[in-house]
């Protein structure tokens, strides 16, 4: 029986040799589905050796089905859901853990750079690096909490992008154009390019990847006549640079730029329920005007993301050292009218301001911008691939890890004259809230192989957060005079562990079981005038138990994969309300528990020569087991967006067409079940409202022959109005606010490579 175990050494020279198939690519003689290397558990493995839930989509996958962002690829991860207002603000859900809170449950992660934000004071719940999937080897999903290797804020689970490595063996390179068009909306075109380039007799090269691309818009303004006002641009710099001056040792600076600008945000005006929230319309998800919006004040967003990250690796033989520094910075610009917002049912800010204290008719805008300084050191030794411990196979890793978040939250509000538009006095004030988040670690993780077949892996974390943040006050409407409060300091601890047997039936067959925890740092509250030392939250917690199997059948022509798990989530992290003399005041706080427990599956078939069938999917009961009054929901209560069913059907025929010329053509059919929105203890806003269930469909058809390929493509070819997410409330003549998916969309790449 041969040795399953499929390790290699350092992770850069492995991904030198990786040719980006994924799970379900066919080979390139048509004869069997093929398996990928991941690094879900910082070593090279195959997926279908992980004893773990993982779901990884190749590079050219995500290409030939248009998947650029996390909106685009959600469909084909069981188990993940979303809930995206723009392009550039989408919380990640990851088997259901998600309350609305403010910090993160979902990790990202860019190859070994932790790019996402682990506090919770700049609200980074709807912050993921979602970073364009151009010039990618991969995408790793990893399900259920991965605390032990990853730390904090990967309670749910991870997102892992892994780019392709400058190769100093050949020349390579690419480039691809392109554009779409909306229905009713806009046509904007894309362009694509790489180039990698091997230097000082291969030992180092130098990848050069950059895209820039137009977002169309497909969403009027009726009050202003104007039309498309939700398009954007978007553009994306990598460069990385490795060097192995001898065999032991490899270097890899990478240097990543990305921005997303928006227009506008791509919410539209629906029937809503905001003047009698508890007695919403059987309509209230229904257009009032199509793709419109009537605000008067144009929202939109900015989204600058960039990091510097050195991967240094040293073969010492018996183990790899492995040095990973990183900095990255992350500015978040987001416009936000919030004229239409109810404070109380049937009465808006707008309303209420105008008339309480300008007496005019005014707008309210809000420009918050979140500044993140994030420093990333991690220190690791992995053992090589033939390590013994009492005569059997024996896999060990041991790391230290430290980061420190420097965050500044801004929250500037103005009232503005609604005919005029020019800023009115008094002043409404708003807040900054500079916050230092820091985290020290140390982690171990251990694979012992009592025979070929069986192993056991476990793994162990300790870390150490010190956090601290203060509140600076701007007079005068909304906080009365300028104010400046004491920092207010935490300091905390947690371990998180986690076990896995691992037992290979056969060689294609494996049963394994997984035991993981995970938790999410607490830290300091925000003090105001009426609350001025408000407690602190705690973190919260989570225990995992999976089981899984995984499966290839009928050489390799037929491959599954399912899971089951069950999570007990406990002191849940909320945002929830305190009462003081002055009115109720915001914090982030803890309140009941919660248990989600599901299945998730993944099959894959190629019945002749290059035809792919997958179908996969999952179900999720995701559920409040306690009551959880600051949450303003009750045991029984289904958790926010999560989707009760979601499944996805893939068809992929490539097909000899003339010559060295190849056709393919496939289309992806999706489902989103039914979900309920956030919940809630204003009496303004209509809780945990269910949502309808939705399809789509994509199509694409296209040639390559090595050299030249081209596509054509569609996407939501049925026009379906999937809701992304909701608001009874914010639209103009009290009128709700929602964000769907993007029409039908049709477009074109060509590409060439040299």
């Amino acid at each position: 029986m041969n040795n399953r175990r499929n390790t290699a050494k350092p992770l850069v020279l492995g991904s030198l040799i990786l040719a980006g198939p994924a799970l379900a690519d066919v080979n390139s003689d048509g004869g069997s589905l093929e398996t990928v290397v991941v690094t879900a558990s910082k070593r090279e493995e195959l997926i279908k050796d992980v004893p773990m839930s993982v779901t990884a989509l190749s590079g050219g996958d995500l290409q030939r089905l248009q998947e650029t962002q996390f909106t685009d690829f959600a469909t084909q991860v069981p188990g993940l859901s979303l809930q995206a207002l723009n392009p550039a603000e989408t919380r990640l859900v990851l088997r259901g853990m998600n309350v609305g809170s403010s910090g993160a449950t979902v990790a990202t992660v860019v190859d070994d750079v932790p790019f996402s934000m682990s506090g919770a004071q700049a609200n980074g719940a709807f912050f993921g690096a979602d970073v364009d999937t151009f010039d990618l080897n991969r995408v790793e999903v990893l399900k259920g909490p991965q605390g032990t290797l990853y730390g904090a804020t990967a309670e749910g689970g991870i997102i892992k992008y892994v780019t392709n490595a400058p190769d100093p063996t050949k020349f390579d390179a690419a480039a691809v154009v392109g554009g779409s068009k909306v229905d009713d909306g806009q046509t904007e075109g894309v362009i694509k390019g790489m180039i990698n380039l091997p230097f000082w007799d291969n030992k180092a090269a130098l990848r050069l990847t950059g895209m820039k691309e137009g977002i169309p818009g497909y969403i009027d303004s009726p009050a202003y006549g104007t039309s498309d006002i939700n398009h954007g641009t978007k553009y994306s710099l990598r460069g990385s640079l490795l060097v192995r001056p001898v065999d032991d040792l490899v270097a890899r600076v990478t240097v990543f730029d990305q921005q997303i600008d928006m227009r506008n945000t791509n919410q539209v005006d629906v029937v809503g329920a905001a003047a009698d929230p508890a007695n919403p319309p059987a309509n209230q998800f229904q257009r009032v005007d199509g793709y419109a919006t009537n605000a008067s004040w144009p929202g939109g967003q900015t989204v600058h993301m960039r990091y510097y990250a050195l991967n240094v690796q040293y073969d010492m033989h018996f183990a790899t050292l492995t040095d990973n520094t990183s900095y990255g910075t992350i500015n978040n610009f987001l416009y936000d009218n919030l004229s239409d917002t109810n404070l109380i049912p049937g009465v808006t800010y707008g309303q209420y301001l105008g008339g309480a204290v300008y007496g005019k008719p005014i707008i309210v805008d809000e420009a918050q911008t979140q500044y993140v300084h994030k420093l990333n050191q991690e220190l690791r030794l992995t053992s090589n691939p033939g390590t013994k411990l009492f005569g059997h196979d024996f896999d060990w890793l041991v790391g230290a890890f430290f980061t420190r978040e420097t965050t500044i939250l801004s929250q500037p509000v103005e009232a503005r004259d609604l005919s005029t538009l020019e800023t009115l006095q008094p002043a409404l004030g708003g807040a900054n809230i500079p916050a230092d988040y820091k985290e020290k670690a140390g982690f171990v993780d251990l694979t012992y192989h009592f025979n070929q077949a069986f192993d056991i892996s476990a793994g162990v974390r300790y870390s150490h957060t010190d956090q601290d943040s203060q509140v600076q006050l701007q007079c005068c409407v909304l906080y009365g005079p300028s104010q400046v409060f004491p920092y207010e300091y935490t300091s905390e601890h947690s371990t998180t562990w986690q076990v896995a047997p691992r037992w290979h039936i056969d060689e294609n067959n494996l049963l394994y079981a997984r035991y993981s925890t995970g938790y999410r740092p607490g830290g300091p509250n925000l003090p105001t005038p009426t609350l001025p030392n408000p407690p602190s939250f705690r973190p919260d917690s989570t225990r995992n138990y999976e089981l899984g199997f995984k499966s290839d059948l009928l050489d390799h022509r037929l491959s599954f994969d399912i899971a089951v798990y069950d999570i007990d989530w406990t002191n849940v992290q909320i945002v929830s309300e305190v009462d003081t003399p002055a009115g109720p005041v915001g914090i982030n706080g803890n309140s009941g528990s919660a248990r989600n427990y599901g299945v998730e599956w993944d099959v894959s078939w190629q019945p002749v020569p290059g035809l792919r069938l997958q179908a996969l999917g999952s179900w999720i009961n995701a559920k409040i087991t306690t009551d959880a009054p600051g949450l303003g929901a009750l045991s029984g209560d289904k958790l926010p967006y999560v989707p009760d069913v979601t499944a996805t059907v893939n068809a992929d025929y490539t097909w000899h067409l003339v010559r060295n010329y190849s056709m393919f053509a496939g289309t992806s059919w999706s489902y989103v079940g039914t979900r309920y929105t956030d919940f809630t203890t204003s009496s303004a806003v209509e809780g945990h409202a269910k949502l309808p269930s939705y399809d789509s469909l994509k199509v694409y058809v296209g040639f390559d022959n090595g050299h030249v390929n081209a596509e054509l493509y569609g996407t939501n070819l049925t026009n379906s109005l999937g809701i992304l997410t909701y608001a009874n409330n914010g639209g103009v003549n009290q009128t709700g606010l929602a964000t769907f998916i993007t029409p039908r969309t049709v477009g074109v790449e060509i590409g060439v490579k040299f």
